[in-house]
């Protein structure tokens, strides 16, 4: 029971600290945030969301594994923008918007023979597409993150390789680093290991974040003069396996989709972990990005990959979802 004892100050004060409530005490616990969802999309039509990305004025771009390119407009229909001839047996993955403003995105396959691993780059004006780069055929191209200087860098999680792909398309093996594989012993998907996927810039340009899907486990390079310098651990956890696309806010929070465990997790600079959001509107979310528009960049826009509803044979629900955030997202390098 709660003594009422003087010290000095009023009782009131004293139920105020031992409640929790007052300014130095313990903080209130938060309520979750909402989740909404913006658009459903139609698994029946290969409608599975994979990627999202936004660009400097504000739209919002996201990949269907069947090849298309949309764009969610503002009142949460969508339009194609383009149709990335994808291989037989092949999906489109990862996408975002380089500096030239064309959309940039990546396909790969399960399988060598058709070779799926490509780079393509398309207009969203006119919806033309060209196949922009080749990587090695037995991986499986995923996620993109832009330099000032037109290059990138792309994951490839069966590899577990990190590639640098200069402004005319000329691919380097930017790291190999083996903490970027995936995990054969437990992997967290039954079809493929899964290493190095989401990729993402923190606020200052300084560092590079790479999530590693099997081990759930968050890496960082430091990047001096357009060149990365050895990774550092930044989290692993459990509770990060199935960690697919990230991003980071202005404070160095990492937001994290957590595809198998269908929720959005945080790790903040110090490497903590926590929930960020739970929902039973979550189906393997994959992809994440912040708003940049006027009055949404407190917004991050998620994808509903429904995944593992799919390969499970239960109803699958891809969606476009969204959910407030505290801290507006990192500035895209554009």
């Amino acid at each position: 029971m709660l003594k009422s004892v003087r010290v000095g100050s009023s009782l009131w004060w004293l139920f105020v600290v031992a409640l929790g409530l007052g300014g130095s005490g313990t903080a209130q616990a938060k309520s979750p945030p909402t989740v909404t969802q913006l658009v459903t999309l139609d698994p029946n039509l290969s409608e599975l969301p994979e990627s999202i990305t936004t660009d400097g004025d504000g739209r919002v771009f996201f990949t269907l594994v069947n090849g298309q390119i949309r764009e969610l407009l503002p009142n949460h229909s969508t339009v194609t923008i383009a149709t990335v001839p994808v291989p037989t047996g092949a999906f489109l993955t990862g996408i975002k918007v380089g500096p030239d403003g064309l959309i940039y995105t990546t396909t790969g396959g399960f399988t060598p023979s058709p070779a799926a691993a490509f780079v393509w780059r398309t207009d969203p004006a006119t919806g033309v597409v060209e196949q922009f780069a080749t990587l090695d055929p037995n991986g499986f191209p995923n996620d993109i993150a832009f330099e000032d200087n037109g290059g990138f860098f792309v994951t490839d999680p069966f590899l577990g390789r990190l590639y640098h792909l200069d402004a005319w398309g000329n691919v380097t093996l930017a790291s190999a680093d083996s903490r970027l594989n995936g995990d054969p012993a437990s992997p967290a998907f039954p079809t493929h290991t899964f290493g190095a996927d989401g990729i993402a810039w923190d606020h200052t340009g300084k560092f590079l974040y790479v999530g590693v899907i099997d081990f759930g486990r968050v890496l960082r390079f430091p990047y001096v003069c357009h060149h990365l310098g050895p990774a550092q651990l930044v989290a692993e956890s459990p509770a990060l396996k199935g960690i697919d696309g990230i991003a980071l806010d202005r404070s160095g929070t990492v937001y994290a989709a957590i595809n198998t465990q269908h929720r959005i997790a945080t790790i903040d600079k110090r490497g903590s972990i926590a929930t960020y959001a739970t929902s039973p509107l979550f189906d393997s979310p994959s992809g994440l990005a912040f708003g940049t528009g006027h009055g949404d960049k407190k917004i991050a826009y998620i994808t509903n990959f429904a995944i593992n509803s799919v390969l499970a044979g239960t109803t699958p629900h891809p969606a476009i979802l969204s959910v407030a955030v505290p801290v507006s997202g990192a500035d895209l390098i554009e």
